[in-house]
């Protein structure tokens, strides 16, 4: 885990402070250079508003190793950018049919009502609030909040954060929960997870929570820290079309499907965590040929 996740992190994060991307109109580093000889039929139409476009704008992730990052070539990298250029290549025969956009917690839903992306597709939880304003598609990953100390801390649950600081990013679920669960809590707020892991450095809050899954690579690149407490609001991973648009949310679903089907979500995360032993604790959280992940049933808020 330290060996591949420590070089994504390190570099995703130079280059975040650095300025890194706000947006990459080219199809990063994720896909074939072949295109195929021609679109996949999923099972639905791709709705004909994105196929005379001849390509996909996919809001993702651009500072959240392993899954949507800028690599040290200054392309899109990750697990999420991998699957959006099969999912391109789905549609339209080219891997590299691709527009990158990247969003934040905070901006990702405006970015796709007010049309500037066809579709979210970064590291977004489930929730029943904010499938009043979007339409999810079906999960592709799982995920829950936990905490990042400094390794010295005796913060050991998120019942130790009653009246302390706690850093988080904008929108986050981490935030929406915060919010809900632990009102005592003052949340210091980030749009950027660089940001935050540099205000907990400097010791400006007395934990960091996200999710549990960007945790642990930050965890695994900085021996000083730890991650710790039970995971909350954990939900699934979904992608994100506009409230109401049918016929594109069933094209995303045609399309997740046809990779769970081939067992791409698990081919693709072993390609991007190499590591056996962390690929052993992450095998449940993607969608396999047999084995599928749901959204729960109420509310993912849960105190």
């Amino acid at each position: 885990m330290r060996s591949k996740f420590g070089i994504v992190i390190g570099t995703a994060m130079v280059l975040l402070l650095a300025g890194g991307c706000s947006s990459s109109s080219d199809g990063g580093s994720g896909g074939s250079t072949a295109a195929t000889a021609k679109p996949v039929n999923v099972g639905a139409p791709l709705p004909a508003e994105v196929k005379s476009k001849g390509k996909l704008t996919v809001g993702v992730k651009c500072d959240y190793p392993p899954f949507g990052y800028i690599d040290e070539s200054s392309k899109n990298a990750g697990f999420e950018i991998d699957i959006a250029h099969q999912m391109a290549s789905y549609a339209f025969g080219d891997p590299n049919a691709l527009t990158l956009t990247c969003v934040t917690g905070s901006n990702r839903v405006s970015f796709l009502t007010s049309k500037r992306i066809d579709l979210i597709e970064a590291t977004m939880n489930y929730t029943p609030e904010r499938a009043q304003t979007i339409d999810f598609s079906t999960p592709y990953f799982d995920s829950g909040v936990k905490l990042l100390v400094p390794k010295n801390s005796p913060i050991t649950s998120f019942e130790q954060l009653a009246g302390k600081s706690v850093i988080t990013t904008s929108g986050a679920t981490a935030s929406l929960w915060l919010t809900q669960c632990m009102k005592d809590v003052k949340q210091t707020l980030f749009t950027e997870t660089s940001q935050a892991l540099t205000a907990l450095n400097q010791k400006r809050g007395d934990a960091f929570a996200q999710d549990d899954t960007l945790l642990l690579d930050l965890a695994a690149k900085n021996p000083e820290l730890k991650v710790v407490g039970d995971a909350k609001a954990d939900s699934p991973w979904g992608m994100g079309v506009r409230k109401g648009d049918a016929q594109m949310l069933a094209w995303v679903n045609g399309a997740l499907a046809h990779m769970q089907q081939a067992d791409f979500f698990w081919t693709e995360f072993q390609k991007t965590v190499t590591d056996p032993s962390v690929q052993k604790q992450f095998a449940k959280f993607v969608p396999r040929p047999k084995s599928d992940l749901t959204y729960p049933s109420g509310s993912t808020m849960k105190c």
